[in-house]
């Protein structure tokens, strides 16, 4: 009964595994990406769980946080996954395209590349959003910025990642602004558009309405996206009612489309 309730409520998630790829496999698949890319490999203990990071430190007052999605939430039976480490590392393939001279940081979930006997699927599936994991996410962050001394903060997320971003807002100061790419932005919303469980175990960003709606917003989404739609984005930004929060729609992208692609065009435009 359990496992059919954690099934349903996670059978719309952005990832799922048709292959053959194995947790050592999708984890050298990252640590390959980020060597070719000037990207550091570190874990970081929180007070809850390791969390492991990719960075790229420069001189620089300004930092972009990178947060990687829900990761492999089933697999191709349909079941719970045992891992969730991502089958394709969105964030830091995010991460990879930003050449601005800032300090990047790419933090994934907990459980995402690190193997370990004590690993619990409530944190990817019901539990997915919950306090310890926001926590855990916080104290990362706090530990960079005293590491690397950066002042601001932008946070660039990818599908559930922007669920992540947004439950951290509160908690961070100088944040200048949030982007997301097939970004889950109200995880309630999205569970009764699917017709699923809703993620009992999670936070709800929705219930920061008054400090996110202070917070400059952009959140790209696909034409053809079904997982995250452009009609969950519309009704996101209607409940923050604010002219900070602007939807932009990718024509004939999907949810797992070359978000990349859309990143490295709009920080062009940033130059």
């Amino acid at each position: 009964m359990i496992l059919e309730r954690l099934k349903k409520a996670v059978v719309f998630t952005a990832f799922f595994l048709f292959g053959c790829s194995s947790d050592q496999t999708r984890i050298n698949k990252a640590l390959d990406l980020a060597q070719q890319n000037n990207y550091k490999p570190r874990i970081i203990k929180s007070s809850l769980f390791p969390i492991q990071i990719f960075y790229q430190e420069n001189d620089s007052s300004h930092a972009a946080i990178y947060l990687e999605g829900d990761g492999l939430v089933i697999n191709k039976y349909r079941e719970v996954a045992i891992d969730p480490t991502p089958t394709d590392p969105m964030a830091l393939r995010l991460a990879s395209v930003d050449k601005r001279h800032v300090t990047k940081i790419v933090i994934n979930r907990p459980f995402h590349y690190i193997k370990s006997k004590r690993s619990d699927s409530r944190y990817w599936t019901t539990a997915r959003y919950a306090p310890e994991v926001i926590q855990s996410i916080l104290e990362v962050i706090k530990n960079c910025q005293k590491q690397f001394h950066f002042k601001t903060i932008e946070i660039v997320a990818y599908s559930g990642g922007a669920s992540v971003a947004l439950l951290l807002a509160p908690h961070l100061e100088n944040i200048e602004q949030i982007t997301s790419f097939a970004g889950n932005l109200d995880h309630k919303s999205w569970t009764r558009y699917h017709n699923a469980e809703p993620l009992f175990e999670s936070l709800d960003p929705l219930k920061n309405k008054a400090i996110l709606g202070h917070i400059p917003q952009i959140h790209f989404l696909g034409t053809i996206d079904e997982n995250t739609t452009i009609d969950l984005g519309k009704q996101y930004k209607q409940q923050i009612d604010t002219n900070k929060v602007t939807i932009v729609t990718v024509e004939g992208f999907d949810h797992d489309s070359n978000w990349p692609s859309v990143w490295q065009e709009q920080l062009m435009k940033l130059k």
